[in-house]
């Protein structure tokens, strides 16, 4: 049987408080969130105090205030660095604010206590990304200089498709998500009077079990790779389990007198060495006939490892590899592309119908 929610909110150590945290003085802080150990680095426990300060704010908007409705960096400034500031416990080397965001992803991945939506916070990729009637079919790249491509996919193919802008966050997925359940059978259409409802199976309730189509445009390093795993991770946690990936950047993407000319190395070290040989044996895996031009043994017997930037490859190659991979996947999803046709077609007859009341003289 998984945890109560009383088991987990006392595994992440929060609690209730009739008070409003962000209000009380350093008594007080210090009083409810006292670090432990002998010579503790501030006089609060950090952590603990922001996830119940994040906490607080969830319960007030479930009580029926209005939803925050501010980006998390505005939440900081809000509501955590002042406190931690009264409390003595505010930082000039340590990223704090990193600290927070980390706090809350716990909150939503590790403790499941709530979601970002909870309390209303602004997703700050909602630029970056578009939805299609292939809802399940999505392109994503690492770096947000590939978005317009990845539009242009979307109106060219009717996919979904995101740029992550770097790491992906949590929140940033959990909206994409919704966004995805939001989209049915495929996208509303706007600004247009609704006379007749659709058939039900034209809004039929998203299905998150299908098969999801990912294509990759990220770095062909270990970094870039940690960015696509950790992709993959979140949508996983929103239940997008049943997923096939493509890799769009990797070396058989190039020559091999193309590969000499755009490698590099990787960062190696002591820090790196694990994510490397994870990547190596993730690439090696897939059978590259070119990935032996980016291996080099060396005399020490260790091997130097080369990557490939994802704008070594230009996307008019990008184009052409997903007619082949990309566009069988979306020859399976015709169903979903006649419904909305059809949602096309009714619309337009349902216009006709009103230009016809509203304008009879032009129907003599």
């Amino acid at each position: 049987m998984p945890p109560s929610l009383a088991e987990r909110l006392r595994k992440a150590g929060i609690r209730h408080y009739d008070e409003l945290i962000h209000d009380q003085k350093k008594d007080w802080l210090v009083k409810n969130f006292k670090a432990e150990g002998a010579a503790p680095a501030y006089p609060v426990n950090v952590s603990r105090l922001m996830r119940n300060l994040v906490w607080q704010m969830k319960e007030r908007v479930s009580s029926g205030e209005k939803p925050f409705n501010e980006l998390v960096r505005t939440y900081w400034y809000m509501y955590i660095k002042s406190t931690l500031a009264r409390a003595g416990a505010l930082s000039a080397e340590t990223d704090q604010y990193k600290q927070l965001t980390e706090n809350i992803v716990a909150m939503v991945k590790d403790f499941t206590l709530l979601s970002y939506k909870d309390i209303g916070f602004r997703d700050e990729n909602a630029a970056n990304k578009r939805i299609g009637v292939n809802t399940n079919i999505i392109p994503f790249s690492e770096k947000l200089g590939h978005f317009n491509y990845l539009a242009d996919l979307n109106k060219q193919y009717n996919v979904s498709a995101i740029a992550l802008g770097g790491q992906p966050s949590v929140m940033n997925v959990e909206y994409f998500v919704d966004d995805l359940k939001k989209a049915k059978s495929g996208p509303e259409l706007v600004d247009r009077p609704k006379v007749f409802a659709m058939p039900e199976a034209a809004g039929s309730k998203f299905n998150l079990k299908r098969s999801f189509y990912l294509y990759s445009i990220v770095d062909y390093d270990s970094s870039g790779w940690i960015i696509r795993d950790a992709f993959i991770n979140n949508l996983r946690h929103y239940k997008i389990k049943n997923t096939k990936v493509y890799d769009l950047i990797n070396p058989d993407m190039l020559t091999p007198k193309e590969i000499l000319l755009a490698r590099y190395p990787i960062r190696a070290g002591a820090d790196m060495e694990a994510k490397n040989k994870k990547w190596l044996a993730d690439v090696e895996a897939r059978h590259y006939k070119n990935q032996k031009y980016l291996v080099e043994d060396l005399p020490s017997g260790k091997k130097k490892l080369y990557g490939l930037e994802a704008e070594a490859i230009a996307t008019a190659r990008i184009t052409e590899k997903l007619k082949e991979v990309m566009l069988p996947v979306i020859g399976g999803n015709e169903e979903a592309l006649k419904i909305y046709e059809m949602k096309n077609l009714n619309q337009a007859i349902k216009d006709l119908i009103i230009f016809k009341l509203t304008h009879p003289e032009e129907t003599l």
